[in-house]
């Protein structure tokens, strides 16, 4: 089918391949070893934004795992596709149109006009260059097992062509995604080393670099030959990294910054009784704790349930997320194919008495498990420490380790946990499968499980669902066994950040991912 616009989901039956080592794409780590400044440097004439932390991962988009770099990269580079401010809606890119030849294969017309911000030309090879060196070995990509290419070829000037091993759903959400499908300029990434990547860009977007202050600021410039014309509206924007966020909240009260992002519920109120502009609230953020369900106590399922009931939901939404959660499965509430868990879903409801009845059925004594959390986001920490108090009411004693941010996630990936759990807290993934993928996914080393009836469910809701209804309905089903297995506990979903902005800015949409995506409409 030819395509200018086409939603999420209608796009046929598609593949799994959505293994992971990847949707660390899917969750929101933030950090930064560095304080920053106070956010009360001269405006230059730019818009002043004051972040928490700056690119972990840095700017290569195919390595922009963390939620910091992940915003930052949605300004410099594009895919081949974009999301309209709907979130779900696909709208060209790089791409100027694209069509469905068949079930596994896809073809895309290039953009005339459209270049680097180095002045070259986007050619079909760079594009075929990009797609490849997301699943080559060699680049240790964390979007590696999203996709299933068979092939990726230029057919001509302007045209290149996907073939897939099978059917895929979320692969045109996914090549709508500036990190994990960013069209690179061959020639500039094989000039630059791993490093020089990582503080450099040489994208497509909106925005070009003009300076890498790290642990201070990093500037930007309008990108004066971008093919959306007369966007980006503003000539410059500068990040600058204010750690704290109540220095980020004065600062944008009184003006020495025009944006922020806020993760406290009480600085949200407080910004708008100030007349403040504050985004939506989306309830992507779900509070993972992966179970290694192989190994240790967890690896018995009535120890994993008597954590599960052992655990009091709606004290921990009131006091963790300071009451604006949601009870939620792996797959978030605010993503379009997800959906809020109920007070029925297995081991959901509190209950001390059942938790230790199943302690004393499971023939385990002493049971002492250990929790990894990031060091970097002190707002999850009451969560955890609520639960290590509820637990030791069933006779379960927990101990929580804070780790940066890169440690924990490269003992998930590498399937060295030195942990019984994993703390992660959810990001807007393009599509729902990514969730899944991370915690999952058949053959990879951060699943703790062994179970072939989930990794069945998780290929049909790609493979064989007809649209977004059936996948939605295939997901709740998913998160429903997960949770009746307990390979997995969520204590709620709440917003992992509200967008706020000052009076400069007379327009902008806060998108569900919270990476300002479209801040170049403003």
């Amino acid at each position: 089918m030819a395509g200018k616009r086409m939603g999420r989901g209608m796009l046929g039956a598609l593949a799994l391949s959505t293994a992971a080592t990847l949707a660390v794409a899917g969750c929101s780590g933030s950090g930064s070893s560095s304080s920053g400044s106070s956010g009360t440097a001269a405006r230059d004439g730019a818009l002043v934004v004051a972040d928490d932390s700056q690119p972990l991962s840095g700017l290569d988009p195919i390595m922009a795992q963390a939620f910091n770099a992940k915003r930052m990269v949605a300004q410099f580079y594009e895919g081949l596709l974009a999301l309209d401010t709907d979130t779900t809606t696909l709208k060209p890119a790089v791409a100027e149109s694209w069509k469905q030849v068949s079930p596994t294969e896809y073809e895309f017309t290039l953009r005339k006009g459209v270049t680097f911000h180095d002045g070259t030309p986007v050619k079909a090879s760079d594009v075929v260059f990009s797609l490849k060196r997301i699943v080559d070995p060699k680049t240790h990509s964390p979007y590696v097992s999203l996709y299933s290419f068979k092939d990726v070829k230029a057919v001509g000037e302007d045209k290149v062509t996907i073939t897939l091993k099978a059917p895929q759903a979320s692969l045109l959400h996914l090549l709508a995604q500036p990190w994990s499908a960013g069209i690179v300029s061959e020639q500039w990434t094989k000039s630059k080393s791993e490093n020089e990547r990582k503080t450099q860009e040489n994208g497509t977007g909106p925005y070009k670099l003009a300076a890498y202050q790290e642990g201070s600021l990093i500037k930007t410039v309008k990108f004066a030959g971008y093919w959306d014309k007369p966007k980006p509206g503003f000539d410059a924007i500068d990040y600058r990294l204010i750690p704290d966020e109540s220095t980020r909240v004065q600062a944008l009260q009184s003006g020495s910054v025009d944006m922020t992002q806020v993760k406290l519920p009480k600085n949200v109120e407080a910004l708008k009784r100030r007349g403040i502009n504050v985004g939506p609230t989306h309830n992507v953020g779900s509070y993972w704790l992966g179970m290694n369900a192989t190994q240790g106590p967890l690896a018995n399922e009535k120890v994993r349930k008597a954590v599960s009931v052992g655990i009091d939901r709606q004290q921990l939404i009131k006091i963790g997320s300071q009451g604006v959660g949601e009870l939620a499965g792996v797959v978030p509430p605010a993503d379009p194919l997800g959906a809020a868990a109920t007070a029925d879903f297995p081991n959901y409801t509190y209950n001390q008495a059942e938790a230790k009845k199943l302690l004393a059925e499971s023939g385990a004594k002493d049971v002492k498990l250990t929790m990894a959390l990031q060091s970097e986001i002190p707002q999850i920490l009451p969560t955890a420490q609520l639960m290590k108090q509820q637990l030791s009411q069933i006779g379960i004693e927990l101990e929580i380790k804070q780790l940066p941010f890169g440690q924990l996630v490269g003992n998930l990936l590498s399937g060295k946990w030195n942990a019984d759990m994993i703390q992660l807290t959810a990001a807007l993934n393009a599509d729902a499968s990514q969730y899944l993928a991370l915690w999952f996914a058949k053959g990879i080393p951060s699943t703790k499980i062994n179970d072939p009836k989930l990794w069945q469910m998780m290929s049909d809701a790609v493979t064989k669902a007809k649209d977004d209804a059936e996948r939605k309905r295939m997901y709740a089903e998913i998160n429903r066994y997960v949770a009746e297995r307990v390979y997995m506990v969520v204590p709620y979903a709440s917003p992992i950040a509200y967008d706020a902005w000052g009076p400069k800015i007379k327009k902008f949409d806060a998108d569900p991912s919270g990476t300002r995506i479209f801040l170049k409409n403003s």
